[in-house]
Order: C-alpha cells, then structure tokens, then sequence
C-alpha cells in the first residue's frame, strides 16, 4: 500500500508540473497572437501612409480588458483598491498575502522572490501598489487568466521575451523598389527576439513590430535598402575579373545586389543600390592597381686574389681605410655553404662606385664578368646566369620479360658559373626587401660510367641572405671564393704549330688561383611603363 501511495503522490506531482508548462506555453502563445491581430488591425485601418505607426503593450501588461476572477465575482483588477498598506522589513512573501487577502486576487510566487519590505501606501489601485512594491525589490508580475504571477525581472525576460513594461510599437512600411519578399530576409536578421517582421505581397509593405528604438533601426535600413538600384560596367585594366569578383560580392547587399562578369572583355557588371556601388567602386580603384615592378641593375666582378690575400677581400680594411666611400657593412653575417669562406654583406651609395673598384684594384686584379638587368614583378624571384650550361649523357636499359634488351641515351644539362637569385619586396616609403641567393659552381672532375658516359661532378658554393635598403642604394655582396686552375700556354708563331716538332717551339704551364667574386645590386623601384627595361612577361631570366 505504501509503494501504491507513493506512486500515487509521485503522478500527481508531475502532472501539476506538466500542467503548468502547457499553462505557460499556451500563455506566450496567446501573448504572441495578441501581437499579430493587433498589427494587422493597425495595418488594415491605415493602408495609405508610408509610414503608419502604432503603440501597444501586450496583453499581460495592458492596463484594461483583463478581468481577473476571485471566486464567483468578476473584478477588473485595474478598479481594485486597498485602503492602507503599511510594512517595516517584512519578508516579501508575507506582503503578498497580505495583498492577495485584501484584493481577493490568486498570486503566486515564483522562484527567486524573496526580500524585505519598507512602505506605507494609502488608499491605492492593486497593480499600481504591486508594481511599487515589486520594483523595488526588482521583482515583476504578470497576469494569465485568473493568476497574477510574481517573479524575478530576469524570468520575466527569458519567459516571455521582453523586459517587463517594454512597450512595442508597430510600423507599415510600403516599399517603393526593392521587393518586400527580399527585404525580410535581411530584417528578420536584425530584429529582437520579440520582435516580428510581416510581409504584405500585395502591397509590398513590411510590417514592423518590436521596440521602439529597434523599429527605427530597421526603418532605416529599409531606406537605405529601399533606393533606386543601378547598373555600373566596371572595366579592369591589371587585374583578372575572376578574381575581383568574389570580392565585390561580400560588399554587395544581400538578396538585394548581383554582380556578372565577363572575361573576354574583362568587365564586371554590378547591380545594387547606389551607396553600394560608390563602395564598390572604391574596392575596384585598390584591387585594380597597377603591379609594381623593381628594375635590379647587378654588376658581377670577379677579384684575383693575391698570396697575401688567401682568405679573400679584406673588407674590413677598405671600410677602414676608405671611409669617403660611406660603405655601410655588416660583414661576416652568413658563412657560405662550404666553409671556405663567410658572404660578407653591405650598402652603398651609387656615386661610390667607381672609388670601391679603385679599392679592390688594390686588393687584386679585377675582372668585370657580367653586367646584367632584369626587371621582376614585386615579391617574384629573378634568375641571373654568368656562366654555362654543361651537357651529359644518362643511360636507361630496359630488360623486359621477354624479347631483347633495350638500352636508350639521353642528354641532360647543368648550369655552372655563377647563378644569382633575387626576390624583392616593395615596402612603404620606398624601401626593399632583398632576400638574394648567390651560387657559385664549377665541374672540378669528371666521372665515366660503365656505358663510357662522362658524368661531370660539380663543386657548388652558395648562401642566402636578406637585406633591406633604399629605392637606388646599391647592395654589395662578397666573400663567395673560388679555387681555379688555369692552363696557359707561350708559342712561336707557325713553329709552334707544327706538328711533333712544335713542342720545341712551345711552353705550357698549369697554376691554381683563388678569386672572389664581389656582386653589386641596385635596386629601383619602377612606376609607370617599363618599356625601357625588360619586358616582365617575356623573360623571367638572362643568361650571360
């Protein structure tokens, strides 16, 4: 009996529980519908005006038509009266019976009501005693059916979605180009929780209900969506419509603008209104920029080190020494690949030139190898080549299965001599970012392989660097050495060419030297037409 007792209890405790869910449920529903009706009763009465307005409060705060039953007497609760209300710190609960008694009214409590009460009122309405009391405790109250509820300000907010006396304010508003259809996707984004939007097909009108200041926000993005639309043609001159366009159409209003492109012509077509399209014309004027070019003038030298020399040019000492040259170095900062040497690294000015050669001079005899120029788009490598491009034969033998083995040749090249790669970065106020990678390679022997291929083994010295400078300062880079063996040889004209007896007529003689090559880059920054220089697209590279 007692585990039937307690099942009992346990059922009738959730069906209370159910049962006021539906209650509240059914309590937003009638709340939210009173919205409706009363909107398009406003609409329906005022259907010439642009804009038509209205106030109202919902109807669990409306201050008439509600009627709360005690009993079996109907009273409006807006003519209940109470003659004294006089309390000193008493608990809030207990001023709520006390006010229930005197005003036959059904209240309850919810959770979170809880306080103390200092206040004497005389001869006062119910709902206006209730709304001091409560206020003060920051409690609120509202009315379903014949049950005024009491609760915390912040159940109120999440139970029915506005804060208590939270007036709304509805607003028609009859859109003159843009479609009320479309429209009400963008506002529905932006309303309040409470707050709806209504679409009028056959008018194409909006219809407006929320707070007061969120109804102005959206009225003014009504008028601002609700202008003239136009059509622009966008003609762009460097960059590629299929890139541009996915740009242009983030800033385009939703639902609202449209871009098209062509890409024969290159053109974009944009549709939206016109504030818009002035933004869109910005964004195309930044994209639609003319790539900047850096035009690279480089000098490559080559220095014969002497045998007091060994260990290449003595940089140190001509900055020391030649102070009039303003050669800003930060040598020793990057050893080369093969340890042999360190890649010494500094600026100069470009009327200098001349009196850095005279220095080297003195270092040893100097060579001038190459003098090239290559214009290169900005943050793209350039590709310099002082030397050759040496051949070899490879050998692929095929044994199949069956049948006869097949043997093929092909002929493969490597590039020796000096390589040069050059990435520049243009940067505000006319500075560059170099990053530069010189390589130095030379074939010291050579290799031959069962099938009588000479295979050349290369000797390759490199290292990488970035330096930033100036628009026209020149970049110097050295410490990149290089072992050679030289064959010379003395004859007597015509003797000498005889032969077996011209070996008597002749002297050769084999020596090893060191040499260091020292590389000038001046950089520049190029604005307007190139056509002095050359052409970008047509060669990435020169050779020399």
């Amino acid at each position: 009996m007692k585990n039937e007792y307690k099942i009992i209890v346990m059922f009738l405790i959730l069906s209370g529980i159910f049962c006021l869910g539906i209650e509240d449920l059914k309590a937003q529903e009638r709340n939210y519908g009173v919205l409706i009706d009363e909107a398009l009763d406003t609409y329906e009465e005022n259907k010439i005006r642009r804009f038509r307005k209205g106030v109202f409060e919902p109807k669990h705060l409306s201050q008439k038509d509600d009627v709360m039953k005690t009993g079996d007497q109907d009273k409006e609760v807006i003519k209940v009266m109470i003659d004294v209300l006089d309390f000193k710190n008493v608990d809030i609960m207990d001023v709520l019976k006390v006010i229930a008694k005197k005003s036959n009214l059904n209240i309850v409590a919810g959770r979170g009501v809880a306080g103390k009460v200092n206040i004497y009122l005389q001869d006062v309405e119910v709902r206006e005693a209730l709304k001091i009391i409560l206020e003060s405790q920051n409690l609120t109250f509202a009315e379903e059916g014949n049950i005024l509820r009491v609760m915390t300000a912040k159940d109120f907010q999440l139970k029915y979605g506005h804060k208590f006396g939270e007036k709304l304010e509805i607003s028609v508003v009859q859109l003159v180009y843009a479609d009320a259809l479309a429209v009400n996707s963008i506002l529905t984004q932006m309303k309040s929780v409470i707050g709806k939007v209504i679409v009028d097909k056959s008018s194409n009108s909006i219809i407006l209900i929320d707070t007061s200041d969120k109804v102005r926000l959206l009225e003014q993005l009504i008028l601002e969506i609700d202008a003239p639309r136009i059509t622009q043609v966008f003609e762009l001159y460097y960059g590629k419509v299929e890139d541009v366009a996915p740009k242009v159409t983030e800033l385009l209003t939703k639902n609202i603008g449209r871009v098209e492109f062509d890409v024969r012509s290159n053109k974009l077509i944009v549709t939206d209104v016109p504030e818009k399209i002035l933004q869109v014309e910005k964004l195309i004027s930044t994209l639609d920029d003319k790539e900047k070019v850096v035009f690279i003038e480089a000098k490559i030298l080559q220095v014969v080190l002497s045998d007091q020399q060994k260990m290449g040019v003595d940089w140190e000492g001509i900055v020391a020494n030649y102070k009039n040259l303003n050669l800003k170095s930060n040598f020793d900062v990057l050893e080369s690949s093969d340890k042999r040497g360190t890649v010494s690294v500094g600026t100069l000015s470009d009327d200098n030139y001349t009196a850095l050669l005279e220095a080297l001079e003195e270092e040893g005899a100097t060579n001038i190898l190459s003098n090239p120029r290559i214009t290169v788009t900005n943050n793209n490598a350039a590709k310099i080549l002082v030397g050759s491009t040496e051949p070899y034969i490879t050998s692929t033998t095929i044994t199949p299965s069956s049948g006869p083995t097949t043997t093929s040749e092909s002929v493969n090249f490597i590039e020796v001599g000096v390589k040069l790669y050059v990435t520049p970065t243009i940067h505000r106020g006319g500075f560059i970012t170099m990053n530069i990678k010189p390589e130095v390679s030379s074939v010291i022997r050579t290799v031959t392989t069962s099938n009588n291929n000479t295979i050349p083994v290369v000797e390759t010295s490199e290292a990488e660097t970035t330096v930033m400078v100036k628009d026209g300062v020149t970049i110097v880079i050295g410490g990149l050495i290089k072992d050679e063996t030289i064959d010379s040889e003395k004859k007597i004209p015509l003797l000498g060419d005889i032969p077996l007896l011209g070996r008597a007529f002749k002297n050769t003689n084999h020596f090893s030297r060191k040499t260091e090559l020292v590389i000038f880059l001046t950089p520049k920054i190029v604005s307007g037409d190139v056509d002095n220089h050359i052409d970008i697209e047509t060669y990435k590279s020169l050779s020399y």
